[in-house]
């Protein structure tokens, strides 16, 4: 299946960088660090480049949701209340694959709607979800993952 963002196209021996459209109304700090994490790197590749440029989008989208998803579970646990999820960056060329990102969105901010901070915890310590692989502290690629930082009550 191959994914397309329009006005968005790499060759095949070009990388992707923050400039490229996919990545317009993110955060350009979070783009370079997807750019330059190892584990996307190896999520992406043998993609071809419009899947490539897509799925990064998702991951820059991702990092940032469960980052502020792990920053409420800290609060959350600090002061007994559930916050809410801060607005989320919506890029000014979504894929067509936004949907599934806008849908996770949803779940964290049900999570918190919920009352039951364990909802929050397992989906942040899901071994398929997020927080396996994304690190807590932007950039810090040898530190703890937010899984790690949820399961170890830092």
């Amino acid at each position: 299946m191959a994914v397309v963002l329009a006005g968005c196209s790499l060759s095949n021996d070009e990388t992707p960088s923050t400039s490229d459209q996919a990545f317009a109304g993110l955060a350009t700090d979070v783009v370079e660090e997807v750019l330059a994490s190892p584990v996307a790197q190896d999520r992406v590749a043998g993609d071809e480049p419009a899947v490539a440029l897509a799925r990064y989008q998702g991951m820059v989208r991702n990092f940032i949701m469960c980052r502020d998803a792990l920053a409420a579970y800290r609060e959350w646990i600090s002061t007994g209340v559930a916050p809410e999820l801060p607005p989320q960056p919506v890029p000014a060329y979504p894929s067509p694959t936004a949907v599934d990102m806008d849908r996770d969105i949803q779940m964290v901010q049900q999570d918190l709607a919920s009352g039951d901070i364990t909802l929050l915890r397992d989906r942040l310590t899901d071994p398929s979800g997020c927080g396996v692989w994304i690190p807590a502290e932007q950039g810090d690629y040898n530190g703890p993952t937010i899984a790690e930082v949820v399961e170890g009550g830092l």
